[in-house]
């Protein structure tokens, strides 16, 4: 049987599937600019003073003099945790070299975690120090970690501060859970923001200490300062803080500006 092909009409039916195609990618494409806008508009939300820009620049304009691979720098008002942070491309090197750059072992440097992004915007963003104690004569780092393992001073030291050279974050004491240091709890990456969730509602579940007024928000963004116990060394105490969302800030700011001033500790 001989076929009656119409070359003609299926070279312009094929233009005209072609062109649906490019619009609807066209399409796709604008959906995700707006996207992108969107995310940048929300990030751009939060304005940094002209006064916080000078303090800042000065801060890491020195920080960055000592030690390249600077990212920020964290306190706990009234504690003695005061630290610069640093990160490279591994998470052994800052366990002997400290922030001058001296290999010291048990003093090291506070540094991130080498999956995390600098800029503090994972769900999860994980700091590591050694907690130092009886070995060492300098006891500042995350020593202090530690004692959150108590309610009592879990509940008066419940704000930490966290300064990069582009801003201020703010923190606010979740739960501390003591794990063994091969814990699952790791992570930097979740497969869905109800995996994310459900690991927030584990930890919660089995922390030591906990805020009872953090409400399990899968949107909300967390850090962890992991330490060692010197009791047993196989051990860890990870300090779970909600990072609080811009939205939330004019108000937290009015609240508890006396509560977050910076004292000079090391």
């Amino acid at each position: 049987m001989k076929l009656n092909i119409n070359f003609k009409k299926i070279f312009l039916l094929c233009l005209l599937i072609l062109g649906l195609v490019i619009t609807g990618c066209s399409k796709k494409e604008n959906i995700k600019e707006n996207i992108s806008n969107k995310v940048e508009a929300a990030e751009s939300s939060y304005k940094v003073s002209e006064e916080e820009k000078t303090y800042l620049k000065e801060r890491f304009d020195n920080l960055l003099s000592i030690n390249k691979e600077t990212i920020g720098y964290i306190y706990a008002p009234n504690t003695n945790l005061d630290e610069p942070i640093v990160q490279t491309n591994d998470n052994y090197t800052y366990l002997v070299k400290t922030f001058e750059g001296n290999d010291v072992p048990l003093l090291g440097a506070v540094f991130m975690d080498m999956d995390n992004n600098k800029n503090f915007s994972d769900k999860l963003t994980w700091l590591f120090a050694h907690a130092r104690g009886s070995q060492a004569p300098d006891k500042r780092m995350f020593n202090d970690v530690n004692y959150y393992d108590k309610q009592d001073f879990f509940d008066e030291h419940p704000y930490l501060v966290i300064e990069t050279p582009q801003r201020k974050y703010y923190y606010e004491v979740a739960f501390l859970i003591i794990v063994p240091e091969t814990t699952a709890f790791y992570r930097t990456t979740f497969e869905s923001d109800a995996d994310f969730a459900n690991q927030l509602t584990a930890v919660s579940k089995d922390a030591t200490t906990k805020n009872p007024n953090i409400k399990i928000d899968s949107k909300d963004r967390y850090l962890v300062l992991s330490t060692c116990r010197e009791e047993d060394e196989t051990i860890r105490s990870n300090l779970y803080l909600r990072q609080i969302p811009d939205d939330e800030l004019p108000n937290f700011l009015e609240k508890n500006a006396e509560k977050l001033s910076y004292v000079k500790t090391r």
